[in-house]
């Protein structure tokens, strides 16, 4: 009796989300990709083009980190509680509110970050200066991350209630990758050629992306809370208190593993894109011309295959296993390229690049539709109701202070090797020798994320529960756990 009610609620029309809700919400996922991109050369920025030393970076970061480990379940709660009327639609929402009013503030911040006054630039002797260009640092990336949680942990709380059929997730993920692709291309790789070896006319060039870039990132999320519609027969009657909804969270063995998966999966991307402008700059110093173009082939063309392989694996085994998959390809492509680094032959080094690219996209494709299987375990085994909103909060306790220190350890590395910002003409320089800044930098582009990988390939694959057979059977009870849920709230309304 259970499975003939499965099949009809599978083949119903209640959890087939409509194509223009997928465009919308897939549209969305661009502005936080290239926002995270852009964000990802801030060290290049502020360290060899503005000259702020390392020891307020340093300070700067541990101030960072606190916020992030504070802020994140805070606002993730608040969130996940609130009950806003939205009357021309005549439906309770709780995350597109966040979306539509935090978009265009998010963006500004975003912006600011990379506008300090023009005049403090190279004042590395000069205390007052460097105080002021530390506190706009701290200032503005605090005020970044603030709207950060506020729009993104509503968007990604979206994608779970907005059906559970594994289906229509891999269908929004796909439009949503299709949307990502470019804004990792461009927002990765366009930055880092401005800021590789920075001048005054490329730091305008890249001022004015980061502007452009700014603006087109409101709109994405105005259209997805035109479009998208929430499911309020899924927002609790009473709110959850902070302290409760995180014990309940931690009593979830899929959320344990998850706070280590996203910790190592954000401290890969902050540190790899922190450290690939030094990286061109200081260990592929010897490429140039056609070279350059040479070198990013290999890199491209696997990162374009990798998509529909790992969204292939993840329909035909499981989710599990295509995660497994591309953290092996992360791992091996780290370790190779740092001994490739060694040798500074830029060929293997691209060879080492494809096989890192062959994982890359992998995050950025399934991250939600995992976190998504997390929240529906809650649901169905822990505390049964759907809280996204407190899981996109709590999610990043580890992950939030990781952002920290990937933003550190660059910069520390190139400190103790020598690589320091000696003056506004000179920029950058290998004060110990040209091998230990080169070392300095390959260690923090490619040997310090393969470790990171390493580590969580192997708690992933000894530890993470929901295997695709447990994932089949929690699908199940949940569509008709849902369909209960809508009666209850159509026969509540209309009494």
């Amino acid at each position: 009796m259970t499975h003939k009610s499965t099949e009809l609620l599978e083949n119903g029309a209640s959890e087939i989300v409509p194509l223009k809700e997928k465009l919308s919400y897939g549209f969305a996922q661009m502005p936080g990709t290239f926002y995270g991109g852009v964000m990802g050369v801030i060290q290049s920025f502020y360290f060899a083009w503005m000259g702020l030393l390392n020891i307020w970076i340093f300070i700067a970061l541990i101030v960072y980190a606190v916020w992030n480990v504070v802020n994140d379940p805070i606002f993730g709660n608040i969130i996940g509680n609130t009950r806003y009327y939205n009357k021309k639609r005549g439906e309770l929402q709780r995350y597109i509110p966040f979306i539509k009013f935090g978009a265009p503030i998010f963006s500004l911040c975003f912006a600011l970050v990379f506008f300090p006054p023009d005049a403090w630039r190279g004042q590395t002797s000069d205390l007052t200066v460097q105080i002021w260009l530390f506190t706009w640092y701290l200032i503005t990336q605090i005020a970044y991350d603030t709207l950060f949680t506020l729009v993104l942990i509503a968007h990604v709380a979206l994608l779970p209630q907005m059906t559970l059929n594994q289906r229509e997730r891999e269908k929004i993920q796909l439009v949503g990758t299709i949307f990502t692709l470019p804004a990792i291309i461009i927002g990765f790789i366009v930055p880092v050629i401005f800021l590789a070896n920075p001048t005054r006319e490329t730091i305008t060039q890249f001022q004015w992306l980061v502007v452009i870039i700014a603006i087109f990132g409101v709109f994405p999320y105005l259209i997805l809370s035109k479009y998208v519609r929430e499911h309020s027969e899924h927002i609790p009657d009473e709110k959850t208190p902070l302290l409760k909804s995180i014990k309940l969270a931690f009593k979830n063995p899929s959320f344990r593993v998850y706070i280590i998966y996203d910790g190592v999966s954000v401290f890969l991307i902050n540190i790899v894109m922190v450290s690939l402008p030094f990286y061109l700059t200081w260990v592929l110093d010897q490429m140039e011309g056609i070279n350059i173009i040479l070198f990013w082939i290999g890199p491209i063309l696997c990162l374009l295959i990798s998509v529909p392989l790992i969204l292939r694996i993840a329909a035909k085994i499981s989710t599990k296993a295509s995660i497994t998959y591309y953290l092996v390809m992360l791992t091996v492509g780290s370790f190779f390229s740092f001994f490739a680094g060694l040798s500074k032959n830029w060929i293997l080094v691209s060879i080492g690049f494809s096989i890192f690219m062959s994982g890359f996209a992998g995050d950025f494709i399934l991250h939600n539709p995992m976190r998504a299987d997390t929240i529906d375990f809650d649901y169905w085994k822990i505390s049964g109701e759907r809280r996204e909103g407190l899981y996109a909060g709590v999610g990043p306790l580890l992950s939030k202070p990781m952002i920290s220190v990937a933003l550190a350890i660059p910069t520390a590395l190139m400190t103790i090797f020598g690589l320091i910002y000696v003056d506004a003409v000179d920029g950058l320089d290998a004060t110990k020798g040209m091998f230990l800044a080169s070392l300095g930098v390959n260690i923090s582009m490619t040997l310090v994320p393969g470790i990171a990988c390493l580590i969580g390939l192997l708690v992933w694959v000894k530890f993470y529960p929901l295997t695709g057979k447990v994932v089949e059977e929690m699908k199940k009870e949940l569509l008709i756990m849902h369909e209960q849920k809508r009666k209850d709230y159509e026969e509540k309304r209309q009494s």
